[in-house]
């Protein structure tokens, strides 16, 4: 036997952060390179890229007021909300990069 028939396979997963609430576990990069949506909602906040902003015309910011002014609920049914998971903490991070570009 050899090590590679003894150990698991180990996926590689890479994660996203959503640039509206700050949920850091996306599969995709919201945009790609080319700037096209990756078309994959957010668990948390529900924002699916290519398509709220894109089609819809919704800015990051307007569907951010939304989900904070809504109680910032996990949104997605098939996902369950990790039990660590802490809304408040991940928007700060968005809300200090944003401040950090905005300089």
């Amino acid at each position: 036997m050899t090590m590679h028939d003894s150990a698991p396979l180990q996926m590689k997963t890479s994660s996203h952060s959503c640039p509206v609430c700050g949920y850091a576990k996306l599969h995709e990069s919201p945009r790609s390179s080319s700037g096209g949506g990756s078309f994959e909602i957010c668990p948390s906040c529900g924002f699916q890229f290519g398509v709220s902003d894109d089609d819809d015309g919704i800015s990051y910011e307007e569907w951010r007021e939304d989900w904070i002014d809504g109680g910032m609920e996990w949104t997605s049914k098939g996902i369950e909300q990790p039990r660590a998971w802490d809304a408040k903490a991940a928007l700060a991070t968005v809300i200090k990069a944003a401040k950090k570009r905005s300089k």
